[in-house]
């Protein structure tokens, strides 16, 4: 089977495909996962042995790949059709790009696929509301009509400023019931501009810069992990570098707060 997340809201399609990896170590175990980065050296070789091994344990496996979009079209393909009606091996791929012609398939059954588009209008407040609900903020119309604009078409800061309300509401004494518009700028939170002035310093040519930087993220309790991932998206000249550090990551090699610290001493 083959299913294909994509499109442009980086932070749905990076929770569906937590989902779908999740449904699957429920339902079976970690024996028949596995990660693979397609933008690296070996992982063909690894690929193919994941494949090939058996488990007396699980029958079942879902590879998932990371910059599959980043293979030549053709090679890609040559590769995914022999699984488009396997019921035994799931390959799950993530892009913000639709496929090319040559992997039009991925578009078509049996293969599955999912699309995310920016949310916009009423679906895009209607998101904000029940994000914001499920971390324990309640937000007034005037709130969510003001993160809705500051926020349009980046997720990820919008889940950041969410994360943020959250906090304020559970560890603030005397933190309103319902957030009003007029109580954002009575936080003093790092709305969205303020917050990728601060990220931004993480790519200063200047170590003490960078250092200084992370020293802050740390400091505001933002997990490694989302400090990652948004600089990961955000960082288009370090693509490659990055894509190194996530496949370490997912191997066990290192986690994300040494990835970081890795990344603003080098």
């Amino acid at each position: 089977m083959l299913i294909l997340l994509y499109g442009p809201d980086d932070y749905r399609r990076a929770q569906k495909k937590k989902e779908l990896i999740g449904e699957f170590k429920k339902k079976r175990s970690d024996l028949g996962l596995g990660f693979f980065d397609l933008d690296t050296k070996d992982w063909l070789a690894a690929f193919e042995e994941f494949i090939e091994s058996q488990s007396l344990f699980e029958s079942a496996k879902l590879a998932v790949f990371e910059n599959a979009f980043e293979l030549e079209a053709k090679k890609l393909a040559k590769l995914l059709e022999p699984f488009e009606k396997n019921k035994s091996v799931t390959i799950l791929l993530s892009e913000r790009d639709k496929p090319v012609k040559a992997l039009a398939f991925l578009l078509e059954k049996p293969s599955i696929s999912q699309k995310f588009e920016n949310l916009e209008g009423a679906e895009w407040l209607g998101f904000i509301s029940l994000e914001a609900k499920k971390l324990g903020a309640k937000l007034a119309p005037t709130a969510v009509q003001f993160l809705g604009t500051v926020y349009q078409g980046n997720s990820w800061a919008l889940m950041t400023e969410l994360q943020k309300l959250s906090s304020y509401m559970t560890g603030v004494s005397g933190s309103p019931s319902v957030i009003e518009r007029k109580d954002l700028d009575a936080f003093n939170l790092e709305v969205a501009p303020n917050y990728w002035m601060l990220l931004n310093g993480l790519k200063s040519p200047d170590m003490r810069t960078r250092l200084s930087t992370l020293e802050k993220l740390f400091a505001v309790n933002d997990p490694p992990a989302k400090i990652f991932n948004i600089l990961a998206s955000q960082w288009k000249e370090k693509t490659a570098h990055m894509a190194e550090f996530d496949f370490a990551i997912k191997s066990g090699k290192l986690d994300y707060e040494e990835a970081l610290v890795d990344l603003a001493i080098s």
